[in-house]
């Protein structure tokens, strides 16, 4: 005797549809909320310490991040129908898989690249004179002091000094001191931004999961009920 399983084709039950509009509506809420939290970091910046907004946009990139992910986990719940509350946070955490992906993209094609020069115009003085310094040899120097009139002799007086005081700073205690410190900064720097990252994908995994979960709807069951045939015999379907 042949079944139905027998012939028929096996579908996946994911409904990528529900997935990628939880996605579009986790990234869009993402990028907005980013933007809010931009505009009160530039409105007090004059106000607050550095490590107060520091601390501020770690916790806002965190909540914000979390909030997005459990309304486009829990949109891609509602979206389907007959999952199970396990199902429904899987349905969740394929949106946080989704929306990572999506940034990575958006990161490897120069999106966030833009966004910082956008978000970074009141710094662009210094970005400039930074680029300029460090692409300014000592040629250049020569020239444009000879050219704003400087004595030849001052000039040939630094071409002749100039490596020799650069060498005593490189050597100087208090310098190397400095720079051992200036590089444990940087690490300890390093260190707690991934660790904020870290929790934070870890936590904006479970709010993806938890809206999924918390977005289920009804679970279809099937019972065995009694029916009659026209013979009046009892028989059970299901």
């Amino acid at each position: 005797m042949v079944h139905a399983e027998d012939v028929a084709s096996v579908r996946s039950r994911i409904s990528w549809g529900a997935i990628v509009a939880g996605a579009v509506l986790a990234l869009a809420m993402y990028f907005a909320l980013t933007l809010l939290g931009g505009a009160i970091g530039l409105s007090i910046g004059g106000k607050a310490s550095a490590q107060t907004l520091e601390v501020g946009a770690a916790v806002w990139a965190i909540f914000t991040t979390m909030v997005c992910l459990f309304a486009g986990g829990f949109l891609a719940s509602q979206l389907t129908v007959g999952e199970n509350k396990h199902e429904a946070a899987a349905y969740g955490l394929l949106v946080w898989a989704l929306v990572f992906a999506m940034l990575l993209w958006l990161m490897a094609t120069g999106v966030q690249a833009g966004f910082n020069a956008m978000m970074g115009v009141a710094t662009a003085g210094t970005a400039v004179a930074d680029v300029t310094a460090k692409n300014t040899t000592p040629e250049d120097w020569e020239v444009g002091a000879q050219r704003y009139g400087v004595d030849p002799k001052a000039i040939e007086d630094w071409k002749r000094n100039a490596p020799a005081k650069a060498k005593a700073a490189t050597d100087d205690p208090n310098n190397k001191e400095k720079l051992d410190q200036a590089q444990r900064d940087a690490y300890e720097a390093a260190k707690k931004v991934t660790w904020w990252a870290f929790v934070g994908t870890m936590l904006s995994m479970a709010a993806a999961a938890g809206g999924g979960y918390l977005g289920a709807g009804p679970t279809f069951r099937l019972f065995a009920m009694p029916v009659r045939t026209p013979g009046n015999k009892l028989i059970v379907s299901g």
